[in-house]
């Protein structure tokens, strides 16, 4: 009985590993939040769209991150005083998916990813 248990510890790992997993363009498994911002980091170093809007619900927003990229990558969110507010989202790998709830007032904020040689990854999130 015990070989039973622990042979399928693996294939209960492997199904669970797949859920959550996806990407932006392929119909992707992932079930966001209600309300969450869904931001994608695609090929080319760069995310998925210039701007992003959110609907703080009690001063709140969801955030997920999704990697489509081959690179690693992190996202960083810093208010209108150049200032980080304070977490990192980290997609190490390709279908990676990263999510929080982060207290936002409504404003604009840019989204960054800190990696040497990602400065390119900017965008802004428009929160009301």
């Amino acid at each position: 009985m015990l070989f039973r248990t622990l042979a399928a510890v693996p294939l209960v790992s492997l199904s669970l590993a797949g859920c959550g997993s996806g990407d932006s363009g392929s119909g992707s498994d992932v079930t966001l939040p209600a309300g969450a911002v869904a931001v994608t980091a695609i090929e080319g170093i760069a995310w998925d769209a210039p701007s992003y809007a959110a609907t703080s619900v009690d001063g709140k927003v969801p955030l997920v991150v999704k990697n489509a990229s081959s690179l690693p990558h992190n996202l960083h969110l810093i208010d209108s005083e150049s200032v980080d507010v304070g977490f990192s989202l980290e997609v190490n790998g390709r279908n990676d998916v990263d999510s929080t709830t982060v207290a936002l007032a409504p404003g604009t904020y840019k989204l960054i990813c800190t990696i040497s040689g990602h400065g390119n990854m900017k965008a802004d999130l428009i929160v009301k």
